[in-house]
């Protein structure tokens, strides 16, 4: 790991888009209330506005949390700033989150080629390197950006080597070497779903082998107490919740902090 946003053997809890239990997805008041609870890790999503500035964003338009058809890509921040959500919320760049709160880890997954500049403008005029994981499913985009933060933050694996990994794990090694991509370096937040495609993802040896290379694996969306707690027994480094209050609660009762030291 190239800082100590996340350790191996230190379980941390993510909360999803800052957590969606009562209060509105990627809004101020999602942060607050995580950081209230104790969770200091943030995990979401990065679009970027026709005039590339680095929004907190999952969808490609604007429909679901905005009731406007148009996509991030096609709206100045100067426009999306004048409209509120289906919650009354107004939109969250990323340069403002990384301002207000200066203790805030965020785990952001770079959605598209658009948003990957201005996303690494905004950590390093923040001078936030140290407290952000930088993911995304194209394996592209994370060489791009460990080229320009030079293990600077933390990253995650691509889809590409995510899938390697499971192949291995199940025994299919010849698969796994089919890949046309490199092995990312050691120290990587492999970041997966419970199964994929009606394969399950995360087993013991699936753990191993991430372990072996130094990889912290986190796993979403996980909103059960007991399935949080079937996860960690089994050794993972962090579960994406909607339910930061839940998952908490999950860390009390075996003794653990929500967020590393």
């Amino acid at each position: 790991m190239t800082s100590t946003m996340f350790r191996p053997g230190s379980p941390v809890v993510l909360a999803h888009r800052g957590g969606t239990v009562g209060v509105a997805e990627n809004s101020r008041q999602a942060v607050e209330n995580m950081l209230a609870c104790g969770v200091t890790t943030m995990e979401t999503d990065l679009r970027a506005t026709s005039d590339g500035v680095a929004v907190l964003a999952h969808d490609v338009t604007l429909e679901r949390r905005f009731a406007d058809p148009r996509r991030v890509s096609d709206v100045t921040w100067w426009e999306l700033d004048l409209i509120r959500d289906v919650d009354h919320e107004p939109a969250l760049r990323l340069v403002d989150v990384l301002a207000e709160y200066p203790g805030l880890r965020l785990n952001l997954d770079v959605k598209s080629d658009d948003v990957v500049a201005p996303t690494l403008r905004a950590v390093r005029e923040a001078a936030a390197a140290d407290r952000v994981c930088l993911t995304s499913f194209s394996s592209r985009r994370l060489a791009i950006a460990e080229r320009v933060t030079r293990g600077r933050t933390v990253l995650g694996t691509g889809m590409a080597d995510a899938a390697r990994l499971l192949a291995e794990s199940r025994g299919l090694v010849q698969l796994a070497r089919r890949s046309t991509t490199a092995a990312p370096t050691t120290g990587r937040a492999v970041q997966v779903p419970l199964r994929f495609k009606g394969v399950d993802v995360v087993t013991p040896r699936f753990l191993e082998l991430a372990h072996e290379r130094g990889h912290v694996v986190h796993v979403w969306t996980i909103n059960d107490p007991g399935e949080m707690h079937r996860l960690l027994d089994l050794g993972v480094d962090g579960i994406v919740t909607d339910d930061p209050a839940a998952a908490v609660a999950v860390w009390a009762e075996r003794g653990l902090e929500p967020a590393p030291l």
